[in-house]
C-alpha cells in the first residue's frame, strides 16, 4: 500500500560467462522494464515502484476489501463499470465507485473516489474533491489537474466479481491441483500449534508412484520477535521396488528458527532420505506428476539424496534474504519402477538415467529477491532467485558418458562449482493486460565437469515449447540413450509473453431459488490470451569442435526460438507453438499452471 499527503510529487563470479550472459540479460530486462514504465505525467504512483516494508504482498488487506465491497454496494454510491471519462464540463457529487477500467477526471468530483482493478488518470483541469481509495491500479496525474483529500493506493487486485445485480462479492479461490489430495488437522496448546498433515508430495512419477507424506509440525511463537518450527516426515513410496537402489520408506526432518521477524534472521536444520529431481527449473512438479498420472509420460529424471545439513539466512529487507547452507549427503542412482498409468498404461516408462554416485560435501549460497505484488496472481514486481554451490567427494563412482561430452572424472578428488539464475520481470500496462519477462542461466561454473545429475537440457513444454521433449541434450551424434540423458554443461533461456485478459463467458450463471447463495459462474467467464516468444541454447563449456569457450555463450544465431499463443483460464490453458529452426511441427500443450 503507498499512502501519500494531497499534493506530494512522486515522482548481479569467477567467470566472463556471468557477466557476458547473466548481467547483460538482467540489463536488458531492466530496460525493457524502464520503457514500459514510461509516462507523460507529472505524478505516477505505479505498481512497479519498489516494495516497501509496509506492502502486504499476500493480497489486499481484509479492511480494505471490506470497504470496497461496502462502498460500491452502497445504494447512494454512484456506480460505474468498465472505461469512463468525465469531460471538462462534467460535475459528479457524491461517492463514486468505478469497477474495472480506466478513469479519466477532465471534470470536477465532489466527494469519495474509489477505482477497484482500474487506473486512475486526472487529466489538465480535472478537480477531484475528496478522498481517493485505489485498488488493483495506478494513478496518474497530469500537470493542471488537482486533488484535494486523502490518497490510497494499493497494488494487489481485488479478489472480487460483479453479480447480476450489479453488487460486488468475494470471489472463490480456486484450491491448486496438487492441494486437491491433503487433509490437515491444527490444534493450539499454549504457545505451541500443532498440525498433523497427510498429503502427496504433489506429484506421480516412475520412481516413487504416488509418494504420501504425513507426519506433525510444531510451531513455537516464544515472542514477537522469535519463531520456531519443528517437522517430522514419513513419505511413504507406493511404486515398491525390491532392489537395493531405495527403501520404500523416505523422511524428511527440519527445524527452523527465525528472529526479530520478517526482517530479521535464523537458521536452520534438516536431516532427509528424499528422490529428488534433476532440472528442477522445469515444469512444477504437480504438473509432471499429472502427466505421468495420465500420459505415462515423466518429464524428469531423479536420483536419491540421504544426508544432513543446516543454514542460515538474514534479511538485508523486506524483499532481499540471502542465505549460506552446508550439508553432506549420499547421492546415488535410483531404477524406474512400472507405476500405474491412467492412459497408454501398455507402453514402458523411460528409464531413469544413471547418475554419478557418491558422497558429497556440498557449501551453498543463495539470495533471493521477491517485490511481487502478489505470489498468487503477479501482475507486477521483480523475483530473482540465484544459487551457487561449491560440491567434492573423494568416493565418486563415475556413470559411463561419452568422453565427447567429457573427460574421465577423478575418482579420489573431485569437486565442481555449480549455479543457477533464475530472474523474473512482471509488468502490468493496464488493468487488462501486461508483459513479463523471465531469464534462466545456469551451469558449470569452475572446477571439474559436471556430474550427471547436474547437467541441463532444453525442449518440451517447460522452457522451449516449439520443439520436442530434450531435443537439445549434447548428446554425441549416433548415441543411442533411450533415456535421453540431459548432457551439456550450460544453459540460457530468455522468455517474454504479453497477457491481455478476455471475457468469454463461456457457461451459465446459477442462481439459488431462495436467493440465500451468491451468484455462481459455471464454466469459464474470463482468460488470458497470451502470446510468447523463446530463444535460448544448450551447449559443452570449454575448448575443441563442438564447445564454446568458458568465458563466452554461444552466438544469437545459433540460439534456437519458437512463438505461440494460447488462452490460460487460471487453472488450466492451451497453447500453441511453433519453433523458428530445425522445421519442427507446430505444436499443442496444455498447462496447468502459468508459464512463468
Amino acid at each position: 500500500m503507498v499512502t501519500i499527503p494531497a499534493g506530494t510529487a512522486v515522482s548481479f563470479a569467477r567467470s566472463r560467462f556471468i557477466g557476458a550472459a547473466v548481467l547483460a540479460s538482467l540489463a536488458f530486462l531492466s530496460l525493457s522494464t524502464r520503457t514500459l514504465q514510461a509516462q507523460d505525467s507529472v505524478i505516477v504512483i505505479d505498481p512497479d515502484a519498489p516494495a516497501s516494508d509496509t506492502v502486504d504482498r499476500g493480497g489486499l488487506p481484509p479492511e480494505i476489501l471490506n470497504e470496497l465491497l461496502r462502498v460500491f454496494n452502497d445504494t447512494s454510491t454512484v456506480r460505474l463499470s468498465g472505461n469512463f471519462t468525465l469531460p471538462a464540463t462534467g460535475r459528479l457529487v457524491g461517492t463514486v465507485a468505478v469497477y474495472r477500467g480506466t478513469v479519466r477526471i477532465g471534470g470536477t468530483v465532489e466527494g469519495p473516489l474509489t477505482v477497484i482493478n482500474g487506473d486512475l488518470v486526472i487529466l489538465p483541469g480535472g478537480d477531484v474533491r475528496g478522498d481517493i481509495l485505489l485498488a488493483g491500479g495506478r494513478l496518474s496525474k497530469l500537470e493542471g489537474g488537482t486533488h484535494e483529500g486523502s490518497l490510497r493506493v494499493y497494488w494487489d487486485a481485488a479478489q472480487v466479481t460483479r453479480t447480476i445485480d450489479g453488487e460486488l462479492v468475494v470471489r472463490e479461490r480456486r484450491r491448486p491441483l496438487g492441494d486437491l489430495a491433503s487433509a490437515q488437522k491444527s490444534f493450539q496448546t499454549g504457545r505451541i500449534r500443532t498440525t498433523l498433515l497427510l498429503a502427496t508430495n504433489q506429484t506421480y512419477n516412475r520412481i516413487e508412484g504416488l509418494p504420501v507424506i504425513f507426519g506433525p509440525a510444531f510451531d513455537w511463537r516464544a515472542s514477537d520477535r522469535t519463531f520456531g518450527r519443528v517437522e517430522l516426515r514419513g513419505i511413504l513410496r507406493t511404486a515398491g521396488d525390491n532392489s537395493s537402489f531405495r527403501r520404500d520408506f523416505g523422511y524428511s526432518l527440519r527445524t527452523d528458527w527465525r528472529f526479530s521477524g520478517l526482517k530479521g534472521y535464523g537458521f536452520g536444520l534438516r536431516a532427509y532420505d528424499l528422490v529428488e529431481g534433476i532440472e528442477e527449473q522445469s515444469l512444477p512438479r504437480d504438473e509432471i506428476g499429472w502427466s505421468a498420472f495420465l500420459l505415462q509420460r515423466d518429464n524428469r529424471d531423479y536420483f536419491l539424496t540421504q544426508g544432513a545439513g543446516g543454514h542460515l539466512f538474514g534479511y538485508l529487507s523486506h524483499s532481499l534474504r540471502l542465505e549460506a547452507s552446508a550439508r553432506y549427503e549420499n547421492e546415488s542412482s535410483v531404477r524406474a519402477t512400472d507405476p500405474w498409468s491412467l492412459f497408454r498404461n501398455s507402453d514402458r516408462w523411460r528409464p531413469n538415467p544413471l547418475i554419478d554416485d557418491g558422497h558429497y560435501t556440498i557449501l551453498g549460497g543463495a539470495l533471493d529477491l521477491d517485490t511481487r505484488n502478489s505470489r498468487d496472481n503477479t501482475t507486477v514486481g521483480w523475483w530473482v532467485r540465484a544459487r551457487y554451490e561449491h560440491a567434492s567427494t573423494n568416493d565418486v563412482a563415475p556413470a559411463n558418458v561419452p568422453t565427447a561430452v567429457r573427460s574421465p572424472l577423478p575418482t579420489n578428488a573431485y569437486k565442481f562449482d555449480h549455479f543457477s539464475l533464475d530472474a523474473r520481470r512482471y509488468n502490468r500496462l493496464s488493468p487488462s493486460s501486461r508483459v513479463d519477462f523471465r531469464l534462466w542461466a545456469g551451469g558449470w561454473l569452475a572446477g571439474d565437469p559436471l556430474p550427471v545429475q547436474r547437467r541441463l537440457s532444453l525442449g518440451g513444454i517447460d522452457m522451449l515449447p516449439g520443439y520436442s521433449f530434450r531435443r537439445f541434450t549434447c548428446a554425441p551424434a549416433g548415441l543411442n540413450d533411450p533415456a535421453a540423458t540431459a548432457l551439456c554443461d550450460r544453459a540460457i533461456i530468455l522468455q517474454a509473453e504479453f497477457r491481455s485478459r478476455l471475457s468469454l463467458g463461456l457457461g451459465y450463471s446459477y442462481r439459488d431459488p431462495q436467493r440465500r447463495d451468491l451468484d455462481r459462474f459455471i464454466g469459464i467467464n474470463e482468460a488470458d490470451l497470451v502470446i510468447f516468444a523463446d530463444g535460448g541454447d544448450t551447449w559443452l563449456s570449454g575448448n575443441g569442435p563442438g564447445r564454446v569457450p568458458s568465458n563466452r555463450i554461444p552466438s544469437l544465431k545459433e540460439w534456437k526460438g519458437d512463438v505461440g499463443v494460447g488462452l490460460d483460464a487460471g487453472g488450466i490453458g492451451a497453447y500453441l507453438a511453433k519453433a523458428l529452426t530445425d522445421g519442427q511441427p507446430l505444436r499443442f500443450f496444455v498447462r496447468l499452471q502459468r508459464r512463468f
